[in-house]
């Protein structure tokens, strides 16, 4: 017999991992999609961090001269820009899927305003899934934006500093263009039809 509000083998899938009735051991833990909205903005802000210091010092390095970073803050940034990058490639080509919404948060939303939890404008700031098929989560918002935006501003940078910008830095540029390339092949019909 196993003590209520245990995990057991039920809630894990093959091998004790996740599967299965998974969903309930996460519903389990309070404020977790409070909790993936700020590691998202975290992720996303860290990033933003990171490739603005870069790019100020490309800016005001020397005239020929590249800059030199430290290989574990290249590599801390080069796997930020590789998981914000596939995630901004993944969804900028898509139709919005309304799927995987906090409906607790939309129930709260659509009370009265005087009958509304206090700071359910924070909660809906910070959940991961948006409270209505209608409405945006602003963590995944932020993270596409951000990496957006930081990849925009990196490919002018290098544009108009190629000679002192390390390689490493070059790879976000090279691969930004890449993206928005093939967007707006994608978004003209340009590419070529399933036949």
């Amino acid at each position: 017999m196993e003590a209520h509000g245990s995990v057991s083998a039920r809630n894990l899938g093959p091998e004790g991992g996740a599967g299965g009735d998974a969903i309930s051991v996460a519903s389990r833990i309070g404020g977790l999609s409070v909790l993936k909205g700020l590691l998202l903005y975290g992720a996303s802000l860290t990033f933003a961090g990171i490739y603005g210091y870069f790019m100020e010092e490309i800016v005001s390095a020397s005239s020929g001269h590249a800059p030199t970073f430290a290989p574990a803050l290249v590599a801390a940034a080069a796997a930020l820009a590789g998981v914000l990058g596939s995630a901004f490639a993944l969804v900028i080509g898509l139709p919005t899927d309304p799927a995987g919404v906090n409906k607790v948060l939309g129930a709260e939303i659509a009370k009265p305003p005087e009958k509304r939890r206090r700071g359910v404008w924070l909660w809906r700031f910070f959940s991961l899934e948006p409270a209505g098929t209608d409405l945006a989560s602003w963590p995944l918002t932020v993270g596409i934006w951000a990496y957006a935006l930081v990849a925009s501003a990196v490919a002018i940078v290098y544009f108009l500093h190629s000679a002192e910008t390390p390689a490493t830095i070059k790879t976000l540029a090279v691969a930004f263009a890449g993206y928005v390339i093939t967007f707006v092949t994608t978004a003209y019909g340009i590419a070529a039809k399933g036949k």
